[in-house]
């Protein structure tokens, strides 16, 4: 099994804490930014395999900011996070690049399920 670079964005501290218990655990590095700004420094500072963004963030549009990460890292596969029934934004984010979207709350088995789809790797 490949030690993936995990990159979470998301303003609510539970999901990256969750991502931290559950994908730590299985050895994967986690990185968590909790806006645009931290987002952004962490695609320069690092390289990963696979990112996970909320959709609705309280300072940021998560759909806006998948256009800024895809122009910086147009290869990266980003799959959006949204408790929220958001279809219009789901497409869009699709359209721009997405991978797939979670729908929150979800388990362990929906991110090894995505992360193989999106990338080909078991985790």
């Amino acid at each position: 099994m490949k030690h993936l670079n995990i990159l979470v964005v998301d303003d609510k501290k539970v999901i990256g804490d969750f991502f931290h218990l559950t994908m730590g655990y299985y050895g994967h590095n986690i990185t968590v930014a909790h806006d645009l700004p931290h987002t952004l420094s962490a695609l320069k500072d690092h390289q990963f395999d696979i990112a996970f963004m909320d959709m609705v963030m309280a300072e940021h549009d998560g759909v806006e900011m998948l256009k800024e990460v895809k122009a910086i890292k147009p290869q990266l596969a980003v799959v959006m996070m949204s408790g929220y029934s958001l279809d219009e934004k789901r497409q869009e984010a699709s359209r721009l690049g997405a991978v797939d979207c979670l729908k929150k709350p979800f388990e362990v088995d929906d991110i090894r399920r995505v992360v193989k789809a999106a990338i080909g790797e078991d985790i």
